[in-house]
């Protein structure tokens, strides 16, 4: 049967078979990394081109702020408008990530997500790629709190093994396990994230790639900027795989 994409502009536009092909066939996946991104920290990982990579709610619903860099040149990167424009605004199964200009093509494509309850109400969708990362200023913006730690902070630490910097961290991310909806005004809001314990996105890189993530200080997002004290921040964790 043929399976095409279900939104933006390339809606109804087949889906590579090899993706697919890959999906059906996980059982042979070879773990050969993982680790723990502990609470309101950044860690940064390398993939290379044909693996398999997770991102993964260790204990209960966390908000995960991702960024794709290629890993051969970090001038390019992932593109929130572009992939926005192809994909639309919600990944789902085979979405696929968009690297900026003059490139634009695929960094990653998502072969699977599990984030809790798929039936959101008032059109919210578990991930989102239209949306920047939380500062230390925003921080002290909304809450008053000095030196909060931020997705921001998190994203620079997560590249600095890699000899980067906020330079890179500037550039677009996206947000996984944040419920959000775009409203026809353009206007956009976020609610509580419902993910479990265990469930994930999963991708595949479709060229060498560095991946930051934050698990971000806001933790499930059941409480606002505003009362710092009362957030409740998780872990991530993150996996590679061999499909080979």
């Amino acid at each position: 049967m043929r399976v095409v994409k279900k939104s933006g502009m390339l809606a109804g536009s087949a889906i590579d078979q090899k993706y697919i092909d890959l999906d059906a066939r996980r059982d042979s996946f070879r773990l050969v990394s993982q680790d723990v991104i502990p609470a309101c920290s950044g860690r940064g990982f390398s993939v290379n081109q044909g693996q398999v990579f997770r991102v993964i709610e260790v204990e209960g619903p966390q908000i995960a702020d991702v960024w794709f860099l290629n890993r051969d040149n970090t001038n390019e990167h992932f593109m929130g408008h572009t992939t926005f424009l192809y994909e639309g605004a919600y990944p789902q199964k085979f979405s696929q990530f968009w690297s900026c200009m003059p490139n634009i093509r695929p960094m990653a494509t998502m072969l699977r997500e599990r984030s809790g309850d798929t039936q959101l109400t008032d059109n919210f969708h578990n991930h989102v790629v239209l949306g920047g990362h939380c500062t230390a200023q925003q921080w002290e913006t909304v809450s008053g709190v000095k030196n909060h730690a931020s997705c921001h902070a998190n994203g620079i630490a997560a590249v600095e093994p890699f000899g980067l910097g906020e330079e890179q961290i500037i550039h677009d991310n996206f947000m996984l396990f944040q419920p959000s909806f775009i409203r026809p005004d353009g206007s956009g809001d976020s609610v509580t994230s419902q993910a479990n314990p265990g469930d994930y996105a999963e991708f595949y890189a479709d060229m060498d790639l560095i991946v930051a993530v934050s698990a971000c200080p806001v933790g499930d997002y059941a409480v606002p900027m505003s009362e710092p004290e009362k957030v409740t921040a998780r872990s991530l964790a993150f996996e590679i795989y061999d499909p080979t």
